[in-house]
């Protein structure tokens, strides 16, 4: 082969895996918009009680760390709704593992799901995470998440707002 007929070759195959490249779709799945938070299974709320550093008018903030001493407490006092709000929508879930008179007393085994707590408090994108390996108790973990839809009010300091849960649904005998 000349070296002709090698640049030319090149070229061609150069071509190729170019129109290639530009006809693939690179499509990127977009990640569901708000902060992302894993609860675990054994999510226990442990927020404390107030301390009495509200953001009432009276306490006396020095000039220089009112600013700072404000946002600090707001930030803390987000978390803490966060932390309750996530608290009851896993309790929401866990309540309705096992709706009355389901047959559903025979599973075991655990589901890890995640989905999108929109604005509304309504649950989107549920997406299976890790099977249980058992069918019965996927869907049944799934019916759980989707019925405790919009069961949970969130705290008007959390409001508009949106995140993306992992909860994990367990399943043991009667409990």
């Amino acid at each position: 082969m000349t070296s002709a007929r090698t640049i030319w070759a090149c070229v061609v195959i150069s071509l190729c895996l170019h129109w290639f490249a530009l006809e693939r779709h690179w499509a990127h799945t977009p990640e569901p918009a708000g902060e992302s938070i894993v609860i675990p299974a054994d999510f226990d709320l442990s927020v404390g009680a107030s301390s009495g550093t509200g953001l009432a008018l009276e306490q006396g903030f020095s000039p220089d760390t009112e600013k700072t001493d404000h946002e600090d407490t707001l930030r803390r006092l987000r978390r803490q709704a966060l932390k309750r709000f996530l608290a009851q929508v896993h309790g929401a879930v866990e309540q309705r593992r096992r709706p009355p008179g389901s047959d559903l007393a025979d599973l075991i085994g655990n589901a890890r799901y995640r989905f999108h707590i929109r604005p509304d408090d309504t649950f989107s994108e549920i997406v299976l995470l890790h099977s249980s390996g058992n069918p019965k108790l996927d869907a049944a973990a799934r019916r759980a998440i989707e019925s405790a839809s919009g069961a949970v009010e969130r705290p008007a300091l959390l409001k508009g707002q949106s995140w993306t849960i992992v909860i994990t649904v367990k399943y043991q005998y009667s409990l």
